[in-house]
């Protein structure tokens, strides 16, 4: 019964931001347009192709806003650390790991030397050939497009102690912590590959921490932004095409410690993010079942599109390789709506294992 009350308690208060349904259902539609461009041999060597590129990449900071923002309205209020971590042990990693383990026995068996040979065996023997390689997949999520972000985001869910700290602070201080952890992210940038877990969690805390912020002040932000929304967004738009003009196309990864410059992406994304959650918090009241389709499937899109695009790159269809915007988007669009159908059928056919396997 408790669980029951539980899942209601879940439902009712993502009900009072409905506006971040929308939001979820933006972000993920966000991620896999962002690891679709190779679909259709999309180019990008105009500074027009080079800014849309800009605005579509990085989606993953939209999912950490929201996590940050979900964190403090939905979690804080009811927080106990075993139950929070037996929850997301058993609701993502659970699913990651059985999705993922067909992949990594086939990439550790192989002996793949993708990545710079990051996963190759140093020396022979079972040890050193099978079982740490497994085990580096597995702490790396490198074994399929976008997995990394689980062992990041665990990660982040281990440290929530230090999260609940936070929102106790008063809000000078918590300003300081945002404005110290985004002067180092601007400089550190995202890591090589998507491999190093504690640089992706140092990037990517401020954001967290700003989502955070943004649901113990939504109120104050609303109020502040509202009718400023299209000035945020042209502060966007006005950022990418400036990366665009340095040919600078997508994410800034390198390793942490080389200076690569100022990382321009994670200002336009913070933008962005302000941008969807004030211009969205129009439409609190409004239930669009589309909308909130793609919401509810949310993750477990976000753990099937990198397989639907596998499997479709592999088929090598001559149509999609037209580098088009048309096409682009029209594949972007099927791959989502795919994503919500096996979410939706899945769940129809093992309702009781379907959270499980696939995040839903």
């Amino acid at each position: 019964m408790s669980g029951l009350t539980n899942n209601l308690l879940d439902v009712w208060e993502i009900m009072l931001v409905n506006s971040f349904n929308h939001f979820r259902a933006i972000a993920i539609i966000f991620i896999i347009a962002g690891h679709s461009f190779g679909v259709n041999g999309m180019t990008f060597d105009t500074v027009f192709n080079t800014t849309i590129q800009n605005l579509i990449a990085g989606g993953t900071a939209l999912f950490v806003f929201i996590s940050g923002f979900l964190f403090h309205h939905i979690f804080y209020k009811r927080y106990e650390y075993k139950k929070f971590m037996f929850s997301k042990v058993k609701n993502v990693f659970t699913p990651y790991f059985l999705l993922g383990l067909i992949p990594v026995i086939m990439y550790t068996i192989k002996k793949s030397d993708a990545f710079n040979g990051y996963f190759l065996p140093i020396e022979s023997g079972f040890i050193s050939e099978y079982l740490i390689p497994f085990l580096k997949y597995y702490t790396s999520g490198r074994f399929l497009t976008a997995y990394w972000y689980i062992p990041f985001i665990m990660l982040t869910f281990l440290l929530s102690p230090l999260h609940i700290k936070y929102i106790k602070l008063k809000f000078n201080n918590q300003l300081l912590i945002i404005t110290t952890f985004s002067i180092i992210a601007l400089l550190i940038h995202r890591p090589v590959y998507n491999i190093n877990v504690i640089q992706s969690v140092i990037y990517f805390t401020p954001i967290y921490l700003i989502g955070i912020t943004a649901s113990i002040h939504k109120e104050l932000i609303y109020e502040y932004l509202k009718g400023k929304e299209v000035y945020i967004i042209l502060a966007v738009i006005l950022l990418a095409t400036y990366q665009s003009t340095l040919g600078i196309g997508g994410n800034y990864h390198k390793d942490p410690f080389t200076y690569g410059g100022i990382d321009l992406m994670f200002f336009q994304k913070i933008l962005l993010c302000f941008f969807f959650m004030v211009f969205l918090n129009r439409f609190e009241s409004n239930n669009n079942k589309a909308i909130h389709a793609v919401a509810s499937t949310s993750f477990t899109a976000f753990f099937i599109h990198p397989f639907i695009i596998f499997f479709i790159t592999k088929l090598e269809l001559g149509f999609m390789a037209k580098d088009s915007w048309f096409l682009y988007f029209a594949f972007v669009l099927t791959i989502s709506a795919t994503c919500v159908l096996i979410a939706k059928i899945t769940k129809k056919i093992i309702p009781k294992y379907s959270r499980f396997i696939i995040g839903y």
